[in-house]
């Protein structure tokens, strides 16, 4: 699973608003709604696992980026939000770094394997310093995903 396929511009958040993990999620969330990503309806059932996910232990994978994430049979295919937090969020991450970048994943139910695929890629894109550290001086989301576009075909 390559990240830039599911990552559209129009789901990046440049300079996320949110000052806690809960209000990010709910950001994040809100972006996929108005995206018409994810219906109105389903919004509180796919925040509520969110949370749960979340509260059950933190997506804060350390090194100032955090993957919330969930499945669920609201979703038909694979949305990803990318946000940047300029002051950077504490989300209790295993380094105990405040998270900068923050990637909201909501694979459908029935799709674990390619859940648990597309974490690992996005959690391997995220461990390269170098992505993490241009990433965070762009200031566009086509800038953003013509980054993330590069440093994919480099890897193959």
């Amino acid at each position: 699973m390559i990240l830039s396929e599911y990552l559209h511009k129009n789901n990046i958040i440049i300079n996320a608003k949110s000052k806690n993990r809960w209000d990010l999620i709910q950001e994040m969330l809100d972006y996929a709604v108005k995206n018409r990503d994810v219906r109105e309806d389903d919004r509180d059932v796919i925040k509520k696992a969110l949370i749960e996910r979340e509260k059950s232990m933190s997506t804060g994978i350390g090194k100032s980026v955090a993957i919330p994430h969930c499945t669920s049979i609201k979703v038909d295919d694979i949305i990803i939000i990318l946000a940047l937090c300029e002051n950077g969020i504490d989300f209790d991450a295993i380094d105990g770094l405040p998270v900068k970048i923050a990637i909201l994943l909501l694979v459908p139910k029935n799709k674990l394997t390619q859940h648990i695929k597309t974490l690992a890629n996005i959690a391997k894109i995220m461990n390269n310093d170098e992505i993490r550290q241009e990433l965070l001086t762009l200031k566009t989301p086509d800038a953003i995903l013509k980054s993330i576009k590069k440093f994919e075909s480099a890897k193959k």
